[in-house]
């Protein structure tokens, strides 16, 4: 039975975390934003009393802390509270000046899982979540392709542990980037994928929103698509072609 907050929630509805979706990937194509994905998926992990280990390689703290007041939850509090804790490695951004990358991303990793180990101690029976925004950035800081593989299969792993759930954005710009990108997409459960109209730019539609998941039975990711509105509190999904009809009934 579904909770009152995700019936009324019709993105959340649309993706349908599951426990099952162990590994969830986000992409964003061309000029769109899809951190309404993390902040939504945000909200539904703390309604459950989740807690969220957040790597923060794009948007500020106090952007989250923003986004999810508006969306029911203080996310300073929860971090006093120790439902959630943040990895900002961007404040020391003369780390990332250094030649050695692969000892860059490992230290990284090693802080990660330093709290994420904290937070399934504190939490013995909860669901731990890692998510990354936005993964893309450690090619902008020119870590290699290689490094960043290495990198994803690290996060990747911590997955062998029941509780644990990893969530990533990314944004695809480069080639690079469709390579990184194609190694999320194989291992991911739940794809997501945020991208402009390809008919250019609508007064009543801000984008498409592509959902795909892997079942256990499954090898192909099953797949549907949606339209999506985005409003200061909140996003409205539909499908194609049924615009009119939900935005102005």
């Amino acid at each position: 039975m579904e909770c009152k907050w995700q019936e009324s929630n019709p993105l959340l509805t649309a993706i349908n975390l599951q426990p099952s979706d162990r590994i969830v990937s986000t992409f964003e194509q061309g000029l769109s934003d899809a951190n309404f994905i993390t902040t939504n998926l945000m909200k539904k992990i703390f309604s459950e009393d989740g807690k969220i280990c957040l790597l923060i390689l794009h948007n500020t703290i106090g952007h989250y802390h923003n986004v999810l007041k508006r969306l029911g939850h203080d996310l300073m509090q929860k971090l006093k509270d120790g439902h959630a804790t943040t990895i900002e490695p961007l404040k020391n951004i003369t780390d990332f000046l250094t030649s050695d990358k692969e000892t860059l991303v490992k230290h990284l990793f090693l802080a990660i899982r330093d709290k994420m180990n904290k937070l399934l101690v504190s939490h013995p029976n909860g669901r731990v979540y890692l998510i990354i925004d936005d993964l893309s950035h450690l090619l902008d800081l020119d870590v290699d392709v290689k490094y960043m593989t290495s990198f994803i299969n690290y996060c990747i792993n911590l997955v062998q542990n029941d509780r644990v759930h990893v969530i990533v954005s990314y944004h695809i710009a480069n080639a690079n980037d469709k390579v990184i990108s194609n190694c999320l997409r194989y291992v991911s459960n739940l794809v997501i994928d945020i991208s402009p109209l390809k008919t250019g730019i609508s007064h009543d539609v801000t984008g498409i929103i592509s959902i795909e998941r892997r079942h256990s039975t499954d090898v192909a990711l099953r797949k549907s698509v949606l339209h999506y509105k985005a409003y200061d509190r909140e996003i409205k999904t539909f499908a194609p072609g049924e615009a009119i009809y939900h935005l102005y009934k």
